[in-house]
């Protein structure tokens, strides 16, 4: 059993949690597979170098090739479709799967190299905040001004990484009932997002 199995957290499902900060550690002895789609793994949030790319629709099918003891790491976009792989196949047998918890927006969050089809834009958080805002009102879509405003008063001077993650979350709640389109209200939260997650490290204190 390796050292980052070992960190893992286990769950009920029969796979293990391992964090960001362990498999960057251990990235020249974990074997990884990123279940996301194409245009995902070359987009925004790009990939970890030396990542194996399977859709998580053919997952089952490409692991019947591999060795049931092998331990692998699943990464995507959040730790979601990856947890879902990971149950998968520990349901057929795999003794030592781990998903990478928080995927990568937690990798890019903790500033570890990615490999991207094209260089991630320069943004600031109050970039991101001004985006959000713009694109959600153009849907029709919202939280109250009263929430809005206790999100962004929280600390003085400009929003931090913290307040725009809770606005975003206060969105997600609330905001997606009133969207006229929920489909393209749920997508401007999830690029928003995703833009947070690659925001220029000074500008994330708080």
């Amino acid at each position: 059993m390796s050292a980052l199995y070992e960190k893992g957290t286990p769950r009920a499902e029969g796979y293990r949690d391992v964090e960001v900060s362990a498999l960057a550690v251990a990235l020249d002895s974990a074997w990884r597979v990123d279940v996301r789609e194409p245009a995902e793994f070359d987009g925004l949030l790009g990939h970890i170098a030396g990542t194996e790319l399977v859709p998580l629709r053919t997952v089952e099918t490409a692991a019947e090739r591999w060795p049931r003891d092998a331990e692998l790491v699943l990464v995507c976009r959040s730790g979601g479709r990856s947890g879902k792989a990971a149950a998968q196949l520990a349901s057929k047998g795999f003794s030592r799967v781990m998903n990478l918890r928080g995927g990568m927006l937690a990798w890019n969050e903790a500033g570890l190299p990615v490999v991207r089809a094209a260089p991630a834009p320069r943004l600031g958080v109050t970039d991101v905040l001004e985006e959000l805002l713009s694109r959600t009102r153009e849907l029709g879509g919202g939280v109250p001004a009263p929430a809005l405003h206790g999100v962004l008063k929280a600390h003085d001077g400009p929003p931090t990484h913290a307040q725009v993650l809770s606005l975003l979350e206060l969105l997600q709640a609330a905001g997606q009932m009133a969207a006229k389109d929920a489909g393209a209200f749920e997508r401007v939260l999830r690029e928003c997002r995703d833009l947070l997650a690659v925001t220029q490290p000074e500008a994330r204190a708080g």
